[in-house]
């Protein structure tokens, strides 16, 4: 649902299951993804302390990026736009 931009709809009709059973396992899956023990072994955020060198020798760059965090860890997801109207939406996302 979260990587095609999938509806309730379309997962009922997928996994051939109500849209009740549908909304709880997609709620359960999310409680999950932020449970301290799934954040603690799959989450690693950078040390504060760590500029990345390409930002710290760019000065165009550096004046506003030099606080920033990072990316959850860098990864490019690939999308499946359904809709040619809808493509605007998913221009220069990650």
């Amino acid at each position: 649902m979260c990587r095609a931009g999938a509806t309730n709809r379309d997962m009922q009709e997928r996994f051939q299951h109500s849209a009740d059973t549908i909304s709880k396992i997609f709620l359960r899956l999310l409680d999950m993804t932020i449970s301290p023990w799934f954040y603690n072994k799959y989450v690693h955020l950078p040390p504060d302390d760590l500029v990345p060198p390409k930002i710290q020798a760019d000065p165009k760059f550096y004046p506003f990026f030099k606080d920033c965090r990072g990316a959850i860890d860098g990864t490019h997801i690939d999308i499946f736009v359904p809709d040619d109207a809808l493509t605007t939406r998913y221009r220069n996302r990650k």
